[in-house]
C-alpha cells in the first residue's frame, strides 16, 4: 500500500500552443519526479485530439519526439464520479490506474478555456488551477474586459468584433472596431494565448490584414489601443479570496512587443527584471488591482496577472492568464522563485490547493 499521490499530468492539446504545452509539461514533470510523494502519469493529447499515456523521457517532450521515441498507449479519463481512473489500453487488457489529482498543462483553447476543467468538475476529480467558469472568463478577452469594466478596473481602451459581422461588412466592422482608438493598435484573437495571432498596426492600411490574421485563430477578436510604457507581471498562488502575490516583475522586450518567440525561445534576449524598480505607490496600486482582478474572475490556485505602466504613471490591467507558461525562462516560476519558493515547492502548493478547493 502506497501513500503517494497518483497524479496525471495532461499536456499537448489541439490548440496553437501545443508546443508550449509540451515544454511546460517537461519542466513540471521533471521537477515533480524529484519529489518522493508523487507517482506521475504523463498523458499527451495529440493535435488531432487523441489521448496517450506516455512512459518515456521528459527530455523528448519539447521537440515532439515523445510519440515516436517513448512507449505510448491509448488512454482516457471519464467524467464519472465513481470512477477516478486513468484507463490505459494495453494489448491484452484495459489497465485501470487510480487517479488522485490531475494537473492540466494545456495552454490555450481546449485546455485553458474551461473545457477540461468542466469535465474534471463533473467527475468530482481534484485538479490544479482555476475552475471551469474562471478559466473560460479569463481566456475570453471580451468577457474578461467586460468584467473588468464592471468592476471599474483600469485597462486599455478596447473594442471587439466577430467573424460573422466581418464576413458581412468588413468596412463597417473596421470603422466601428477602431473608432476612438489611437495608434499603435493591437488586433488579437479573443481566446488566444502566447501572443499567437496578434498584430501590432500603426496605420489604417494595416488593419484588414491584421483582422484576417486574428480571425484565423478565433471567430471573436479584440482590438486594443497600444500603450507606450512598461510591461509588468505578478504571479498569484492561493485560494479564492486571499492569494499570495509575488514581487512585481518587469519585461523589457527585445522587439516591438512581447511575442511568442520572446516568451518561449531560449534565443530570446528579452530582459526580465525582478523585482521591478517601482515607487511604493505604484507597487501598492498594482497589488490592489491584481487582487481585485483575481477575485473578479473567481480565480483559484494560480494565475499570472499582466499590467502596463504608462509613461505618465497610470497602472492598466492587461490580462489574467490562468495556465501561465512553465518553461525555464517563464515569468510565473521566476516570480515565485523571487518570493522564496523553490521550483518543487510551487508545484507542491498547487497540488495541495487542488485538494482544498471544495473546503474553501
Amino acid at each position: 500500500m502506497t501513500d503517494k499521490i497518483s497524479l496525471v499530468v495532461l499536456f499537448g492539446g489541439r490548440s496553437g500552443e501545443h508546443e508550449v504545452s509540451r515544454t511546460s509539461a517537461s519542466y513540471i514533470i521533471g521537477t515533480l519526479q524529484t519529489c518522493d510523494e508523487y507517482t506521475i502519469y504523463p498523458v499527451g493529447i495529440t493535435k488531432e485530439g487523441s489521448w496517450y499515456y506516455y512512459e518515456g523521457s521528459v527530455s523528448d517532450l519539447p521537440d515532439g519526439s515523445w510519440f515516436e521515441k517513448g512507449a505510448v498507449a491509448p488512454a482516457a479519463i471519464v467524467p464519472d464520479t465513481g470512477r477516478h481512473y486513468l484507463y490505459v489500453e494495453r494489448q491484452d487488457c484495459i489497465e485501470k490506474i487510480p487517479v488522485d489529482c490531475v494537473f492540466p498543462v494545456l495552454h490555450g483553447p481546449n485546455g485553458e478555456d474551461g473545457t477540461i476543467q468542466g469535465m474534471l468538475e463533473m467527475a468530482g476529480m481534484p485538479f490544479v488551477g482555476c475552475g471551469m467558469t474562471s478559466s473560460a472568463l479569463a481566456m475570453d478577452k471580451v468577457f474578461a474586459n467586460v468584467l473588468f469594466d464592471y468592476y471599474d478596473l483600469p485597462q486599455t481602451k478596447w473594442r471587439s468584433a466577430d467573424k460573422a459581422s466581418w464576413q458581412r461588412d468588413r468596412k463597417k466592422v473596421l470603422a466601428e472596431s477602431m473608432e476612438g482608438l489611437n495608434y499603435p493598435i493591437f488586433v488579437k484573437p479573443a481566446r488566444g494565448g502566447s501572443s499567437l495571432g496578434i498584430t501590432r498596426i500603426t496605420s489604417p492600411e494595416e488593419a484588414e490584414s491584421a483582422f484576417e490574421t486574428a480571425f484565423k485563430y478565433d471567430r471573436k477578436i479584440v482590438v486594443e489601443e497600444g500603450v507606450v510604457g512598461r510591461e509588468l507581471e505578478v504571479a498569484a498562488i492561493g485560494g479564492y479570496e486571499t492569494p499570495f502575490l509575488s514581487p512585481v516583475g518587469e519585461i523589457v522586450p527585445d522587439r516591438d512587443f512581447y511575442d511568442y518567440d520572446s516568451k518561449y525561445k531560449e534565443s530570446s534576449t528579452s530582459e526580465l527584471v525582478i523585482p521591478a524598480p517601482l515607487t511604493p505607490e505604484i507597487l501598492h496600486e498594482i497589488r490592489r488591482v491584481a487582487a481585485r482582478a483575481y477575485r473578479a474572475l473567481d480565480c483559484y490556485g494560480l494565475c499570472r496577472i499582466d499590467f502596463f505602466l504608462t509613461n505618465d504613471g497610470r497602472v492598466l490591467l492587461n490580462e489574467v492568464n490562468t495556465i501561465p507558461g512553465f518553461v525555464s525562462i517563464s515569468m510565473y516560476p521566476r516570480l515565485l522563485r523571487a518570493a522564496g519558493y523553490a521550483n518543487a515547492d510551487v508545484l507542491r502548493e498547487l497540488i495541495r490547493l487542488a485538494f482544498e478547493r471544495d473546503k474553501t
